[in-house]
């Protein structure tokens, strides 16, 4: 199979998800990547893309370009986080590759990627939304106290629940990461494909005289129920999008030679997502204090690229050390006593629980940062939301040796179980044919 992907930004170790995806697919299948390059980061991961595609065609984009088709986009019904990846360069590098090239499928990564392919009518298309964005952006709105950052939230969330189900139903399958997400998603498509029935079936105007205007009313409700019905029917097998969970690199993210420090925690992930930030901050000013009453020589290393003013100010603390970007991420975790992931606001898979468990780590974690993994609370992970009993859950395992290693070794044999990426690569070149099956069924029907 010969696989045109697209994506947003280059994968990498800190882009997992389609990292590992390409790396697996292309033992056995062709893959010609198509990546907007927009960072150094990106500029120096470029080299290990091209030495496992048979091709890959760089897209460059600075962040003044990205900057400016916001401000372009602003008042427009495409919300921001589509806008900042807006490239019609890109857009015309995929339509001349399908023009000179034969592929057998279009996969397009994230709703920043979605519109560079979301155009294409002659090939089987998937989209990888990954999460459902939409419901991400609710999520932010509970949390965002300054009413101007709400206001934008706010407007962000209202045109993006419309752009996501547009977008999305333009491709012939859709992958995402977790049920949760995919309820979501599937919801808003189902939403709109009510509406554009009920645009079309619905009687017209209602009449004025009081007889007409009954037997309207009887008609309309008649037409709904008949909607509903229908609708019910096509749900159960019409779903389009499917999950498609992250996974591990087990051998890259596997127990470490190095010594633990027994009075460590360690939080990691990208801290430029406004998610990672909230976590840290509600970890430090509302656990953390009471694990440090306990265990005074505490400390809390925060790991992770890009960390905005709010969270480079918790280095002031001597207890508290902030990264920023590291080239590897493993000794860190290795070296920790305890991984936690405080996570309040979020979608999909928590990638920092998968690889700090992967490792070994005993890990305390939100509920919300397990909600997407099958994990059994006690066992492989230690789950809890109040900050006293996390803070209790953290001070028992930091007392105990023991309880972290059976913690740990437990959760690593739950990773290698159930996030293997060569079994999850599987299940996407399946998805690939259905996608396809999709398409042409699609093709027969506009041939009628």
């Amino acid at each position: 199979m010969r696989v045109l992907y697209i994506t947003p930004y280059v994968p990498s170790r800190i882009r997992v998800r389609p990292y590992n995806l390409i790396k697996k697919l292309a033992r056995h299948h062709e893959v010609v990547l198509v990546p907007l390059v927009q960072t150094d980061h990106d500029r120096q991961a470029l080299g290990e893309m091209c030495k496992v595609c048979c091709s890959v065609k760089p897209i460059r984009m600075s962040k003044t370009q990205s900057v400016a088709s916001c401000g372009k986009k602003l008042f427009t019904r495409m919300p921001l986080q589509a806008a900042y990846t807006y490239q019609p360069m890109l857009t015309r590098t995929v339509d001349e590759l399908i023009a000179r090239q034969s592929f057998n499928i279009v996969h397009v990564e994230h709703i920043r990627g979605a519109h560079f392919a979301a155009h294409v009518g002659s090939l089987p298309k998937v989209y990888d939304s990954v999460d459902c964005i939409t419901l991400l952006l609710r999520q932010f709105l509970k949390t965002k106290k300054n009413p101007v950052s709400w206001f934008l939230a706010l407007e962000e969330w209202a045109k993006m629940r419309v752009y996501e189900a547009m977008i999305s139903e333009r491709f012939d399958k859709i992958v995402i990461t977790s049920a949760h997400d995919q309820k979501a998603l599937d919801g808003l498509l189902w939403d709109r494909i009510r509406k554009r029935v009920k645009l079309k079936e619905m009687p017209a105007r209602p009449p004025e005289t009081p007889e007409e205007l009954e037997e309207w009313r009887v008609t309309r409700q008649l037409a709904e129920l008949s909607q509903d019905s229908r609708l019910a029917a096509l749900m159960p097998q019409g779903g389009r999008v499917s999950v498609v969970p992250n996974g591990v690199d087990h051998e890259y993210f596997s127990p470490m030679d190095i010594p633990e420090e027994p009075d460590s925690i360690v939080f990691s992930g990208k801290m430029s997502y406004y998610a990672n930030e909230a976590a840290v901050l509600h970890f430090y000013e509302n656990i953390f204090p009471i694990v440090k009453a306990h265990r005074p020589k505490v400390r809390f290393n925060i790991v992770g690229a890009d960390p905005p003013p709010a969270i480079r100010k918790l280095a002031d603390d001597p207890s508290v050390t902030v990264t920023g970007y590291v080239d590897d991420i493993r000794p860190y975790i290795a070296k920790a006593a305890v991984a936690v992931s405080p996570i309040t606001v979020g979608v999909g898979i928590q990638n920092k629980v998968l690889e700090a468990m992967s490792m070994g780590k005993s890990v305390v974690a939100s509920a919300r940062a397990c909600s997407a993994i099958a994990v059994e609370n006690g066992r492989d992970v230690l789950v809890a939301d109040e900050p006293v009993e996390f803070a209790d859950h953290v001070i028992k395992l930091l007392d105990s040796p023991g309880k972290r290693y059976e913690i740990g070794r437990n959760a690593a044999n739950y990773v290698r179980r159930n996030h293997d990426w060569g079994e999850i690569a599987e299940k996407l070149a399946s998805i690939y044919q259905e996608a396809a099956e999709v398409f042409g069924a699609k093709k027969g029907r506009s041939s009628l």
